[in-house]
């Protein structure tokens, strides 16, 4: 009896999977390879990098909350004294009607920012910070993809054209998660890839000086698609709360984004950045509606420390925290100073 006779039927089965086994495991230690020398690829290039924290502000975000937008904004200036502040030009704000700007707001926090050495990185175009994210003018026909894309980028090259020479601008975020459907009230049809590779264009051409930032993804994607700039920023935030799930937290740690930042780096020619780290609170309401202890489920004095060690723990050397009128308000309206008072270290 040969020895093929001898065999047992499993016995072939059982040399398959070995095998498959063998080879997974191959895969996984060339993974683990090619990913440890991309993380050290990246240490390498920006260990020299000094770190930088900013932080996002929205005059539409602190009217919100009933503040008055001009003392919460000289109070991160002046008390907190922050450095670098991203902010947005809201297109219902600057252009009431077509061709009739008004820039008033956007030149008083460019020029307070100027007096104090801070510097500003400056959102524009259609899709910005804060709900409802997409703030088109009464006057514009938003379902018009055309209408849209002529009259975005002539607003686009005239507040290009404004601010590049301001002392206080430091960059321009280009849009702000524009291939990202999921969240606002756009229209999806003027969010695409060819749109905002025309937009890129508009502000090149007018201002070759300055870098660009694209956010082109949430915290879990990748930017596959769409155009490059000199930044590509992605947003972090640890624990929020849906409708499906009540509260939830992101299982992944820092080590998963610096592997995600090293990723991006050798794909892209492109610096990355977080441009919102989570500093306030994510609940079933807007916080404006929350109480101090609902709001301190997801965000408290101890949770901003443990996301900035979470960021840093990314390699990431830029990034701005997204709160700031939550802050300003529990300090001024709500007798509850602890987040401003937490981040105050931060920014000294």
């Amino acid at each position: 009896m040969t020895s093929e006779q001898n065999s047992s039927p499993g016995s072939g089965l059982r040399q398959t999977i070995r095998r498959a086994g063998l080879w997974a495991l191959a895969a996984l230690a060339a993974f683990i390879l090619v990913s440890a020398g991309l993380m050290w690829r990246y240490a390498v290039r920006h260990h020299d990098d000094t770190e930088v924290i900013g932080v996002s502000f929205s005059q539409i975000q602190a009217e919100r909350f009933g503040s008055d937008w001009r003392a919460n904004y000289l109070a991160l200036l002046d008390d907190l004294q922050v450095k670098h502040l991203r902010l947005a030009t809201y297109w219902d704000r600057i252009e009431p009607g077509p061709d009739r700007y008004d820039f008033s707001e956007t030149d008083w926090m460019l020029d307070e920012a100027a007096k104090r050495g801070a510097k500003v990185k400056l959102v524009i175009g259609q899709k910005l910070i804060r709900y409802p994210e997409c703030f088109y003018p009464s006057w514009l026909d938003r379902h018009n993809p055309e209408q849209v894309s002529t009259r975005v980028n002539k607003m686009l090259a005239t507040v290009v054209n404004r601010y590049k020479t301001s002392p206080a601008l430091e960059s321009w975020q280009l849009e702000n998660e524009f291939l990202l459907h999921t969240f606002g009230e756009c229209p999806a049809q003027n969010l695409t890839n060819s749109q905002l590779r025309r937009e890129l264009a508009t502000v090149r051409a007018a201002d070759s000086q300055h870098p660009i930032i694209l956010t082109q993804s949430n915290q879990v994607g990748l930017p596959a698609f769409g155009p490059n700039a000199d930044y590509f920023g992605f947003s972090l935030y640890r624990k929020v709360w849906n409708s499906t799930t009540g509260y939830f937290t992101y299982p992944q740690r820092g080590l998963f984004n610096w592997w995600k930042a090293a990723l991006i780096e050798i794909y892209r020619p492109t610096t990355v950045t977080i441009h919102e780290l989570q500093g306030e609170a994510w609940g079933p309401r807007g916080n404006e509606y929350l109480t101090w202890n609902e709001a301190s489920q997801s965000m408290n004095p101890a949770r901003l420390a443990d996301n900035v060690a979470y960021a840093r723990e990314s390699q990431i050397k830029r990034f701005d925290l997204w709160g700031s009128e939550w802050w300003y308000w529990l300090k001024s309206s709500q007798d509850h100073p602890e987040m401003w008072d937490a981040a105050r270290q931060y920014f000294r």
